[in-house]
């Protein structure tokens, strides 16, 4: 079985913090799994073959921190770019049954939605604070989806 289906070339920049030098990634990774340890193969700013890192995805950022301190602290600021080894593809977002029922009822098709587009959709419903906030959401999305030709 091999250790990784995927490979995603990732660039950022070195912070320091807590003593410990972090890869900060230029861009948030949406669609993968948070607190997920890998092996990052960074090509600058020094050239390590295989560095073990834990995936932390949090609300406006993604940090690559090492299981073992590899970079220097003194590089903190610099660049860096690598390639990072999934283990597996892109999480597909998961449709609640609740909304699904309701899409089906209305005809409208799940499948057809844009990652983005479910990630954004299924945001806006977990966030619903109660089951009639929840219920009106359902209903609210289902109607602007069912409109599309």
């Amino acid at each position: 079985m091999p250790r990784h289906t995927g490979e995603l070339a990732v660039h950022g920049h070195l912070r320091q913090r807590e003593g410990k030098t972090l890869l900060v990634v230029n861009g948030r990774l949406s669609g993968r799994d948070t607190f997920l340890s890998t092996t990052l193969r960074l090509e600058q700013p020094v050239r390590v073959r295989k560095v073990a890192v834990r995936i932390l995805t949090f609300d406006d950022v993604t940090v690559l921190s090492p299981l073992d301190p590899v970079l220097p602290q003194e590089r903190a600021g610099e660049e860096w770019s690598g390639t990072l080894l999934i283990p597996h593809g892109a999480r597909p977002p998961v449709i609640p049954e609740d909304l699904a029922q309701a899409a089906a009822e209305a005809g409208v098709d799940t499948g057809g939605w844009s990652l983005a587009e479910a990630r954004h959709l299924l945001t806006f419903l977990s966030e619903a604070g109660s089951a009639s906030v929840r219920a009106e959401r359902i209903g609210m999305i289902v109607k602007a989806l069912g409109g599309r030709s």
